[in-house]
């Protein structure tokens, strides 16, 4: 039911002002958060669906702080910590960081929050495993688990159209993608995000980002997605959001979507 609901909602947006959406949305979200202190979200997702783009984003119109498990770490090893010699011989060799670890930095970045009076939080990339989830749900409450997902060969073209300017560091995507509505879902239609005229000569394109270390990348997080969202799921903070535009197109509807999970989440509160 909710995956369907993005790409209906998609398509009532852009009958209407982006800009008058976005602006009503952006008020009435924030309202919300302020008077349900509901605001502890996760926002899961395949890579390269644009977990940490659209959680900065969301994160910053509400006022709530953008976590990322893969900025922490890297803070940590910079930081000279007891831990950060540990973590960075465990990274430096592709190893995976135990989950132990990972929620010892989770705890510290959370209570600091506490301290500073932060009144909730939008984490992305992670957990990654059932067993993270129900580990993270012991150290803080999940109030809105949002599970982003686009059309697997649509992800795979945007991957490898991602570049990044050399001089300036700012990320273009030249994919120009657009697929008809079908059996395999909505109309999809996602505009190339074309470099500046000084980046256009600078531009670099990762290594990683072929077609064959995508789908790679993609068939490991397949393996481990579905006992987190079962879970999640069973907990009854679950909600899926299907991408089907750019983020121009998808924020509003984003942003609409979460306003309506987290009116949703209020009333079940209210009524236990």
């Amino acid at each position: 039911m909710f995956r369907l609901q993005g790409a209906k909602l998609l398509k009532s947006v852009l009958a209407q002002p982006n800009t008058l959406i976005s602006c009503r949305e952006t008020h009435a979200l924030a309202a919300l958060v302020g008077e349900t202190k509901m605001a502890n979200w996760i926002f899961l997702g395949p890579p390269g669906v644009g977990k940490g783009t659209y959680a900065g984003r969301v994160a910053d119109l509400v006022g709530i702080p953008h976590i990322s498990t893969g900025d922490l770490v890297r803070a940590e090893i910079k930081s000279g910590s007891p831990l950060a010699e540990k973590m960075k011989e465990i990274t430096s060799t592709g190893g995976l960081l135990p989950d132990a670890l990972i929620l010892d930095i989770l705890h510290k970045r959370f209570e600091e929050g506490k301290g500073n009076n932060e009144t909730g939080f939008l984490l992305d990339g992670f957990p990654r495993t059932a067993a993270q989830a129900a580990e993270l749900m012991k150290v803080t409450d999940i109030h809105l688990v949002v599970n982003l997902s686009l059309r697997e060969d649509v992800l795979i073209e945007k991957c490898c159209g991602r570049r990044v300017c050399e001089h300036c560091g700012k990320s273009y995507n030249i994919a120009d993608i657009y697929r008809k509505a079908g059996p395999e879902g909505p109309e999809i239609i996602m505009p190339p995000l074309n470099p500046k005229p000084e980046c256009a000569d600078h531009l670099t394109h990762r290594a990683d980002d072929t077609e064959e270390i995508v789908q790679k990348r993609l068939d490991i997080y397949n393996q481990e997605a579905g006992p987190v969202e079962d879970y999640f799921r069973q907990t009854g903070v679950l909600a899926d959001f299907e991408i089907t535009g750019g983020i121009p197109e998808t924020k509003p509807v984003l942003l609409d979507f979460l306003h309506q999970q987290l009116s949703l989440q209020s009333s079940r509160g209210s009524k236990q």
